[in-house]
């Protein structure tokens, strides 16, 4: 059994000390990282995403049907690629991340399983991706520990530890 010893600190914040439960928001975060296809220009990389393939994503009867609570797109450009390098730490060289919340682990499966085997789903995405987006695509399942911030309204979260706390200290 792998133990971890605490480390002594003096906590400034106790909602952060080891005793204290995680913050974690109330869905399940799923984040699909992937890059444009070599012949596509980042102009229309980006704007195909957060138009075409937007609209046919959120108009699909399926994905109402299945409850996912969000949908965001990260959009990573050249300028802002060349900036985190410039940080000297690791890159993560994608293009784009789309994130899918939902709150149970079933609303996903539902939508993933109607929507790989749904005919009218099928024929509108897989398609779409094929004019901008490079396979394969890769996937990170989560949850968010809010540390500092609102949460987001509607979704029964707490709030992290906010700016007006740390004012008033």
């Amino acid at each position: 059994m792998m133990t971890h010893k605490k480390i002594d600190h003096d906590f400034k914040n106790q909602r952060l000390a080891y005793d204290a439960p995680p913050n974690y928001q109330p869905c399940i975060k799923l984040s699909f990282f992937f890059n444009k296809l070599p012949d596509v220009s980042y102009e229309q990389f980006h704007r195909h995403w957060e138009t075409v393939h937007a609209d046919l994503t959120i108009a699909a009867k399926d994905f109402k049907l299945c409850r996912i609570q969000r949908y965001v797109q990260f959009h990573q450009t050249p300028e802002m690629k060349e900036k985190a390098k410039s940080l000297g730490l690791s890159h993560v060289d994608f293009d784009g991340c789309s994130e899918i919340w939902v709150k149970e682990w079933d609303d996903w499966m539902a939508f993933y399983n109607v929507g790989s085997m749904s005919p009218e789903y099928a024929k509108a995405m897989q398609p779409d991706c094929a004019h901008f987006m490079a396979m394969p695509i890769n996937v990170m399942a989560g949850y968010d520990n809010l540390i500092f911030g609102h949460a987001i309204p509607g979704e029964g979260g707490k709030d992290g530890i906010t700016s007006e706390v740390l004012e008033s200290r």
